[in-house]
């Protein structure tokens, strides 16, 4: 991504998180029915790349799915604390 901040706080009014970190096990399968994302996956990681990614994605989900929780958990904590 060229995007340097993911996560991003405006003075004490807002957050803002510019990113998917929770996954199901459609949510690959999902993205590859937009021709535009699986074309872009497959420019940057050669043929076949959606296919990979899924399967990366499936023998990864319940650790991506932890820390999805983890971040949820502490951002939700920090912004209680204002």
């Amino acid at each position: 991504s060229t995007t340097k901040y993911q996560i991003f706080k405006y003075k004490n009014n807002a957050y803002g998180i510019q990113f998917h970190i929770e996954i199901k096990d459609t949510t690959v399968n999902d993205w590859g029915c937009v021709p535009e994302y699986k074309i872009a996956l497959e420019k940057q990681l050669g043929s076949g790349a959606l296919e990979k990614f899924d399967l990366e994605a499936k023998n990864n989900l319940k650790q991506m799915n932890n820390y999805s929780n983890i971040l949820y958990t502490k951002f939700k904590k920090e912004i209680l604390k204002l």
